[in-house]
């Protein structure tokens, strides 16, 4: 019995050894890159993370969509950066392994600059090891100015252990003034996630608050309407980076910290097998399915977020008047009658469109004959504003006083009785998204259910996109060298204990040979 005890607590003290040693090092490898993560994220809303490994690098090399993403131009320094200096093995020696982060960032002139951070591993980076190296080094106080010939230009400053360099000294000079005492969530979060994904070739931070910065460098027009889901989003999302040649591929965990926003509600609702995009015409080029597995704990959220907007007392108000009115008790309306799915869509000319499924559409019809003209035998108009966002809230608020149909159990409105009319053109005629080759990729390659789905299809977006880009960023989606021969790109959110599990997926157009070939399998 002695003896037992004897190899017990030996035991206890090997695996408490074993622990403590293990846990000690990864504050060590956290400690490593805190202070390059925590600067860069304070200015950055978007962040690429990676291991300088040279594995990393082959691989990336075999694939062109993140040069494609990026850009000519950004490839093109990014590439040089990795071949003059990131590839020296002097260089190579001192950050070996070490985690390397590239944040992307609002610049001057509608442009978009990058700060690439990482830190050495023992010693201090000499600049006498780069004087060696075939560039140009110029001091400008703390930052130097590195050229490498006629061919690029770059700005880097050495902080303790840390590195920085960047296309930009008005970038570098702004991340590395960035106020230390102000709280950085963002850097809070990435720093949760490092574990996690510490077995991840690359991955990709997205800080959704100060993305609205970023993305008024590449827009023509405001955050609003189809856009207005990236605007003032208190939300982060952590998401690991997949190679492929023909598609690019991100699956993580996206996270709202804010009570306050829309899609919070749908947080604790489950995943559905999404079905309403059954119904959306060809000529679709964007939308946003929502799904809502319980509408009464749903719309007690709701309610709950429009009390908060101190919106309640009108909807009250409103309510009352109705029923005075009309004599119709509108809570015996939508609260009843819908189903499982809505959307929001938009076509290609620009038109936006919104469906909500639901149950019994002949019983609705009648209840909302009081409150609706008949506008064309098959096209009635609501007489009262804001009746579809009082009951599903801000996606709705786009349709004050829409016209409607209803088809198949379908609740189907827009702006404009053409609009309606196209869309029911397109839907008796069965000349459906659903059925064209460039969806039907789509949903092959990715889940059949979510909570949240937006999508965007590249081609019926293009007059869309030449409005709301600057020529700059239009011609780089033209471009061959851009995103022009992908044809679809999606964002999946499913609900799974208080956040959402995260997939983003870019495909690129299949060749007629390719999908006669994977027909023919």
């Amino acid at each position: 019995m002695r003896k037992i005890y004897i190899l017990l607590v030996l035991l206890t003290l090997g695996v408490t050894g074993m622990a403590y040693l293990y846990f000690s090092n990864l504050n060590r490898e956290g400690n490593a890159t805190d202070n390059s993560l925590s600067i860069v994220s304070a200015a950055a809303p978007v962040l690429f993370t990676f291991e300088n490994d040279k594995s990393f690098y082959e691989i990336l090399k075999g694939q062109q969509i993140t040069d494609h993403i990026i850009g000519e131009e950004k490839s093109k320094l990014l590439s040089i950066l990795r071949e003059k200096l990131l590839n020296n093995n002097s260089v190579n020696q001192l950050i070996e392994g070490e985690k390397i982060v590239v944040g992307f960032l609002p610049g001057e002139n509608n442009k978009v600059d990058f700060v690439m951070a990482t830190q050495t591993k023992k010693a201090q980076l000499d600049l006498s090891l780069l004087s060696k190296l075939n560039l140009s080094l110029q001091k400008q106080g703390k930052v130097h100015e590195l050229k490498f010939g006629d061919s690029a230009t770059f700005y880097l400053e050495i902080n303790q252990k840390s590195v920085f360099i960047s296309n930009s000294i008005k970038a570098l000079s702004h991340v590395l003034n960035y106020d230390k005492t102000k709280k950085n969530g963002f850097a809070t979060y990435i720093k949760q996630n490092l574990r996690v994904n510490k077995n991840t070739l690359a991955n990709i931070y997205i800080d959704y608050s100060k993305l609205p910065l970023l993305l008024k460098n590449i827009l023509n027009s405001t955050l609003s309407g189809e856009l207005s889901i990236f605007n003032k989003q208190q939300t982060y999302a952590s998401l690991s980076y997949n190679f492929g040649t023909d598609k690019l591929l991100l699956n993580g965990y996206t996270n709202i910290q804010n009570s306050r926003s829309y899609f919070n509600l749908f947080v604790d609702q489950k995943e559905q097998k999404i079905n309403i995009d059954q119904l959306f015409p060809e000529q679709t080029a964007n939308y946003t399915v929502l799904a809502i597995e319980d509408y009464m704990k749903w719309a007690n959220a709701l309610k709950e977020l429009q009390k908060e907007l101190k919106q309640d007392a009108k909807i009250d108000q409103q309510q009352k008047t109705i029923s005075e009115k009309y004599r119709i008790d509108i809570n015996q309306t939508f609260p009843q009658y819908f189903n499982k799915q809505l959307a929001v869509f938009q076509l290609k000319s620009g038109e936006k469109m919104g469906i909500i499924e639901i149950k019994n559409g002949d019983k609705l019809g009648q209840l909302l004959l009081d409150l609706s003209s008949e506008y064309a035998p098959d096209i009635r108009i609501f007489k009262e504003p804001n009746l579809l966002a009082n009951f599903f809230g801000e996606p709705f608020k786009k349709f004050e006083r829409p016209f409607y149909t209803i088809i198949d159990n379908h609740f189907v409105v827009a702006n404009y009785a053409s609009t309606i009319q196209v869309f029911l053109n397109s839907y008796k005629n069965n000349h459906l998204l659903a059925n064209t080759d460039t969806y039907i990729q789509f949903k092959d390659q990715t889940s059949s259910t979510a909570t949240i789905a937006f999508y965007i299809n590249n081609k019926n977006s293009n007059e869309i996109f030449g409005r709301n880009l600057k020529s700059a960023y239009y011609k780089q989606y033209k471009s061959a060298k851009g995103v022009k021969d992908y044809n679809s790109f999606g964002y999946q959110l499913s609900a799974d204990n208080g956040k959402f599990m995260s997939n983003i997926v870019l495909l690129k157009k299949q060749t007629k040979v390719e999908l006669d070939s994977l027909n023919s399998n």
